[in-house]
């Protein structure tokens, strides 16, 4: 993935506690993680919170249909 050069997501201020990005000018949902391999959202982007919604409920409803 090339980054673009006026994007300065390793900025802390976009960061909550190291773990959550929060950049409401940033187009992205899915950006890399501040501190090793893998993405997270971005979650002052509506639709970050709509796939996260859909993992915690494809999540539990697994967890209720196997117990």
């Amino acid at each position: 993935m090339v980054r673009r050069k006026d994007r300065n997501r390793d900025s802390s201020e976009h960061w909550k506690w190291g773990i959550f990005y929060h950049d409401p000018n940033d187009p992205k949902i899915w950006v890399e993680k501040l501190y090793g391999m893998g993405w997270t959202l971005n979650m002052a982007r509506p639709a970050a919170w709509v796939i996260l919604v859909a993992f915690l409920s494809a999540a539990l409803a697994l967890f209720l249909l196997t117990t």
